[in-house]
């Protein structure tokens, strides 16, 4: 479990690859930021409560519960392919000993 407090303290003070300071403020360019602004509050890095809304090819994602169900539904056949593999390179072992 992460502890925003402890991500927000390393990244806001000592690095973020995001962070933009300029003369008007400091600002983040992470694309999950929709507020632009450098915040505690709309750090997707360091707020596990924040969540964006985002579209990919007309098919918008919008909380954790569905990013997990759709995460297990292509996991599904994983267990199928490590199989696979396993059943080849036993294959390909044989192969190298009748050589």
């Amino acid at each position: 479990m992460q502890n925003d407090e402890a991500i927000w303290h390393d990244i806001r003070y000592i690095h973020c690859c995001y962070m933009a300071k300029i003369e008007t403020g400091i600002f983040c360019r992470n694309p999950y930021n929709v507020t632009g602004l450098c915040s505690r509050s709309s750090c997707p890095l360091a707020n596990s409560r924040y969540a964006t809304i985002r579209d990919h090819d007309g098919v918008f994602y919008l909380n954790y519960e569905k990013a997990l169900e759709l995460i297990d539904k292509h996991l599904l056949y994983w267990p199928e392919m490590l199989q696979h593999m396993n059943t080849c390179s036993q294959n390909k072992g044989e192969d190298n000993v009748n050589a």
